[in-house]
């Protein structure tokens, strides 16, 4: 017995009585498989998630389809008796949300077939994310002029309008579709803009959407996958972006039409301090390199704070050319912990690892002129557990 899908006609209702024609056991202890004549709620379909709401007060916490069959999996203690009539709530929030960003993507969708012949290859709409996979690519100039198009569309306020055409009709129609589809075929059609078969309740109009976003581009060999947002969603993202973009414009004491400047200003001074620093990193090393003698025969060790790792690897190997035993600089604090660098010439710097691994279960290993890792302990601990090394 095939569900009857209110949602398809009544994609505003959010309450609708239906008869209960059967209730299972679900997976998890105190849930049910609940099958009813009819149903407001949408199951997760075509790149959707489903529906939320209640049926007669149970948390509906799943909806499915197979077969046309749609099944909803409650939280209720007992089971719902087979031909009773119960009531079901949809949270018109997250459906209202869903219509907004389903209809947003079909315009962005339609535009991107009808302007440069791209096919909607994939399509994502989960509680946070929006996401659209096309057939071919676009730089961010036109990216700029699709979205300015998009809510155009969205101005203009035009109808949408969701119809099963009869197979004559239908086969006049030209119309997006990312497979085959055996049976009845519903059709979402924006004045001027798309003809796509889809599942999913939409909005009436495309004012109702209020604004489309296109908020990040990711390029493959060949595609793209857009992410993006309509309606509340987008306004959403609006809020929290000029929100960051308030506090950007107090730190860098500049009005927020000039943050980016502050931002490469503090950038430029970063890099210039940086450059500073391992300008003042590499003379002191070559000042402590210095200060030690000549043909050395036993373990030089050296405790830092936190060096880059260039700096670090070039104070072992001057360490190396010091001495005929192990050298190793230890870069970081005892409460911190350190990043180990230990090399030799002519014995196998894994021994020194192998004993922080024994006795301070110090991670890391290498090759026998040079090993890397890091250990957490102190100073004092680490001396302790490499004067083991002979």
């Amino acid at each position: 017995m095939k569900t009857e899908k209110f949602y398809d006609d009544r994609p505003y209702d959010t309450g609708f009585t239906s008869e209960v024609v059967s209730c299972t056991p679900g997976k998890a202890v105190g849930t049910w498989q609940l099958v009813l004549a009819g149903t407001l709620f949408f199951p997760e379909e075509g790149g959707q998630t489903p529906d939320r709401g209640t049926i007669d007060g149970a948390e509906v916490l799943d909806v499915q389809i197979r077969d046309d069959v749609i099944t909803h999996t409650v939280r209720r203690e007992a089971p719902f008796a087979e031909g009773t009539a119960v009531h079901g709530t949809i949270d018109w929030d997250h459906r209202f949300s869903n219509m907004q960003n389903h209809s947003g993507e079909h315009i962005l969708s339609g535009l991107l077939h009808s302007l440069y012949g791209y096919e909607n290859v994939g399509f994502h709409l989960s509680d946070n994310t929006v996401t659209l996979d096309t057939s071919g690519q676009l730089d961010d100039a036109r990216l700029l002029d699709l979205e300015r198009r998009a809510n155009d569309v969205v101005y203009r306020n035009v109808p949408i309008t969701c119809t099963y055409p009869s197979k004559e009709v239908l086969q006049t129609l030209s119309y997006r579709s990312k497979k085959e589809i055996d049976g009845p075929v519903r059709i979402v059609t924006i004045e001027g803009v798309d003809c796509c078969a889809c599942c999913a309740p939409h909005v009436a109009r495309t004012g109702e959407i209020g604004l489309i976003r296109i908020l990040d581009c990711l390029h493959t060999a060949s595609n793209m996958r857009l992410t993006i947002a309509c309606g509340k969603r987008a306004l959403l993202d609006l809020e929290e972006k000029a929100a960051q973009l308030r506090t950007i414009s107090r730190l860098v004491n500049l009005p927020q039409e000039k943050s980016a400047e502050g931002v490469q200003r503090f950038a430029d001074e970063i890099a210039a301090l940086k450059e500073e620093n391992r300008d003042l990193q590499t003379r002191n090393i070559r000042l402590q390199l210095s200060a030690v003698p000549e043909g050395q025969t036993g373990n030089l060790f050296r405790f830092t704070d936190p060096l880059p790792n260039i700096a670090q690897r070039n104070f072992v190997n001057g360490l190396c050319e010091k001495t005929s035993g192990f050298a190793g600089v230890f870069a970081g604090s005892d409460s911190d912990g350190y990043v180990f660098i230990i090399g030799a010439r002519g014995k196998d710097a894994r021994q020194a690892a192998s004993l922080l691994r024994e006795k301070l279960s110090a991670r890391g290993g290498g090759k026998p002129e040079m090993v890397t890792g890091s250990v957490h302990a102190s100073e004092k601990e680490i001396r302790e557990a490499l004067s083991a090394l002979s």
